[in-house]
């Protein structure tokens, strides 16, 4: 019996009847197959039976889409059968040695359908075609050209801004991270700060591929003063450079500082206010700004509800929280009136705030020039230029890595630091770097005792974070603490011992450092295989040496290592020996970009807050998802975190999903914000089962695999026919079946 049987069977139980989706679960059987033999053994010393049992049809999918490889395989996620085994196997472990690896047995290659397939969904989320498959079957060099096309596609493009989000650990943060680097308030409570927090996680992954882009190398995100940004996204760095907060946690407003005595005034009854004129210091309206919510605004207090006009002391906080469409703080009759969150009339802010991206230099200002001003939003939109006293420097000043790694007077820096060295080195300081500094200006005096057993980190962590305490505040604004601003530090990590003066000193210490090869050769690896390279590997010797004699280029990089037999498995490497063949769960963004890019959906997991409501079966889609795994990074972990075991949520949640986009794209009515969604209809049923196998299932027709997959969804769809259900029900049901099956939900086949 297999694990998925014995979790449909307790489902069954526990619902009093047969086991659920009987149709679908027997078609699983067929497309996952047996799983392999050598489990049987595992099995049984687990106390699992191996009879057939009432989903025969499952098994036999997994072997059309090649589970049953003749190498060691890691069955990290092998989708529904081995999802719902989860529990069943607990305490069994992984199948992580076999044949393949160095146990006298002979390595067998994975062919062209299988890694052309792979390559291809981990670049830009499609399936092959035959004559892909073709071109690397008579030459196996071609691949190489077909990943530089692949890289123009815009597919590619979204791929890889989540993989630079992550690997620059801009993302994991919401509005509520905000809170610790912009006391009390954080952003905002307006209804567009979500937009706004999405700009925060996507701006440098933007700017790493625009760099990109430009053929410019991958080290100068490390260095870089030129951002992609939004106009909103411009509109919070000059808030930011306005408001500063030292270490102490005091308030420095310098646009109040500038305007004293001045008032805000909000009003809804004398009408619409043209934004030029609330910005304008020259107009009478400077500072006026409309809302058509303020008569419609209730509060604990009557005395406060109705309000119109209304007014409060000049206030950066207030101000931008108004841009984003916050009603602020104001008095009223009987003492204050507490912010409201206005609706999406009351923002100043325009959609197309969020979405108009453009490259932005960062610089200082000059003797007597005035900072950029954050609420002139008509400048903002036109401007291609912030003038900042912060300095921003590189991916580790942005305001996405400090919400991500706030610091305080107790830690002062260290976890920054920390982050910023993984990041860029893929090592941490922790304790195993034998790097010793003759000097060590700003050691803390609680370690400074070569004695102690802090004292190895500490020589290293506190000269090198030094640079970022003399120039940020604990709240990451410019600091003013004398003592600090004179003690810069030193950089000492990983063999490189090299003074410092500015924070552009470290930058360029991180950029030019020689661990940085390798590490962004590891965090590909990880995107792609799911499981490091290994490091003395003379296969990944080889993919680094090309990526550092190309000066850092990021697309030899990709072509290299995923040409490389250590992702094709082509050929036998150190890596696949160490690792075996990892087939891990689709996680999140794999999985969302496949069924966008395949289908035709644009954003159909609603992971973009900028394309919100699109519809109740869209909105499904999205809760589900947002429970399921997905990449991300810890603190102090070097390396990635990458959910690849199979779970009963996993794959409880990967069936609605696919039974939504089921709904969603057969005998659906047209959807006007999904245009070029797949229709299929359940009059053509053959017609449609051909495009489950080779746009879902990645099976082209001339792989072998793709007959015996088709024949299998024919005899589920008929099976569906003929036990009373729809046509659509049936053809439905066959979707989940494709969707559900291995070479589309394993990263990795």
């Amino acid at each position: 019996m297999t694990s998925y049987q014995r979790n449909a069977k307790r489902q069954a139980a526990a619902q009093g009847g047969t086991a659920p989706g009987s149709i679908v679960g027997s078609t699983l059987q067929v497309l996952w197959g047996d799983a392999d033999n050598a489990r049987g053994a595992a099995a049984g010393s687990c106390g699992l039976s191996r009879d057939s049992g009432g989903l025969s049809s499952g098994v036999r999918l997994a072997r059309v889409a090649g589970m049953n490889r003749t190498r060691s395989v890691t069955r990290a996620a092998f989708g529904v059968a081995l999802v719902a085994a989860a529990a069943a196997w607990a305490g069994c472990g992984n199948d992580t040695a076999g044949p393949g690896d160095d146990d006298g047995t002979p390595f067998v290659p994975d062919p062209p359908a299988v890694y052309v397939a792979k390559v291809k969904n981990v670049l830009v989320g499609l399936p092959p075609s035959d004559d892909e498959i073709a071109k690397v079957a008579a030459d196996p060099g071609q691949l190489g050209g077909l990943i530089d096309g692949w890289m123009q596609l815009p597919q590619y493009q979204q791929k890889m801004m989540v993989f630079f989000e992550l690997a620059f650990q801009q993302t994991q943060i919401n509005a509520t991270d905000f809170v610790d680097i912009v006391p009390p308030q954080g952003l905002g409570n307006g209804r567009a700060i979500p937009l706004l927090v999405q700009n925060t996680r996507e701006s440098f992954a933007r700017t790493v591929l625009e760099l990109t882009r430009q053929g410019r190398p991958l080290t100068e995100a490390f260095t870089t003063k030129q951002l992609m940004m939004t106009p909103a996204l411009m509109e919070l760095y000059a808030f930011l450079d306005a408001r500063q907060i030292n270490d102490a946690a005091q308030v420095t407003d310098l646009f109040a500082k500038a305007s004293p005595g001045m008032k805000i005034v909000m009003e809804t009854a004398q009408g619409p206010i043209p934004l030029a004129d609330s910005v304008n210091p020259a107009s009478p309206n400077y500072m006026h700004w409309y809302t058509p919510d303020l008569t419609a605004l209730t509060y604990p207090d009557p005395t406060c509800s109705g309000l119109d006009p209304i007014s409060f002391n000049v206030n950066s906080q207030a101000l931008h929280a108004l841009l984003y469409g916050e009603i602020p703080n104001h008095p009223g009759p009987n003492g204050n009136c507490p912010n409201r969150v206005g609706s999406a009339m009351s923002a100043q802010v325009a959609a197309t705030d969020f979405t108009a991206w453009k490259l932005v230099t960062i610089r200082a200002p000059r003797a007597g020039e005035a900072h950029t001003a954050f609420y002139d939003l008509p400048a903002l939109r036109a401007g291609t230029e912030l003038v900042l006293a912060t300095p921003r420097p590189g991916f580790f000043s942005t305001p996405a890595f400090f919400a991500n790694w706030p610091t305080n007077s107790s830690n002062q820096m260290r976890v920054t630091v920390n982050q910023a060295l993984i990041v860029a080195t893929g090592a941490a300081i922790d304790g195993t770097d034998s790097t010793a500094p003759t000097t060590t200006p700003g050691l803390d005096a609680a370690h400074a005792d070569p004695a102690t057993a802090c004292f190895g980190c500490h020589q290293q962590l506190d000269p090198t974070r030094s640079i970022l305490s003399s120039t940020y505040s604990w709240f990451y604004y410019p600091q003013t603490d004398a003592a600090l601003i004179k003690q810069p530090g030193l950089f000492a990590f990983q063999g490189v011992i090299a003074p410092m003066t500015t924070i552009d000193d470290f930058a360029r210490l991180l950029a030019s450092h020689p661990r940085v090869g390798p590490a962004w050769a590891q965090k590909l690896c990880y995107y792609v295989n799911s499981a490091p390279c290994k490091a003395d590997d003379p296969e990944f010797m080889r993919v680094v040496d090309a990526f550092t004699a190309s000066g850092g280029s990021w697309t030899t990089l990709v072509r290299e290592l995923l040409a490389s037999p250590i992702t094709t498995a082509a050929s036998k490497t150190a890596t696949g020996v160490a690792n075996g063949a990892v087939v891990a769960v689709s996680r999140r963004d794999h999985l969302c970009a496949a069924l966008n890019n395949r289908l035709g959906f644009v954003d159909v997991c609603g992971l973009d807050t900028t394309l919100a409501g699109r519809g109740a079966a869209l909105a499904a889609i999205a809760q589900i998802v947002s429970g399921m795994p997905s990449d991300g990074y810890g603190r102090g972990s070097i390396a990635p975190v990458l959910p690849n075991q199979p779970t009963l949520f996993y794959r409880a949640g990967l069936e609605n999903v696919c039974a939504q986009v089921a709904a969603l794209t057969i005998d659906a009515k047209p959807n006007p914000n999904q245009p070029g969604a797949v229709a299929w209809s359940s009059a053509q049923p053959d017609a449609a089962i051909g495009e489950f196998v080779a746009t879902v299932m990645a099976l082209t027709a001339s792989d072998p695999r793709a007959a015996q997959a088709t024949s299998i969804l024919s005899s589920h769809f008929q099976a569906a026919i003929q036990a009373g259900q729809t046509a659509t029900d049936s053809l439905r049901s066959t979707f989940v079946a494709a969707c559900l099956s291995p070479s589309f939900i394993g990263i990795g086949m």
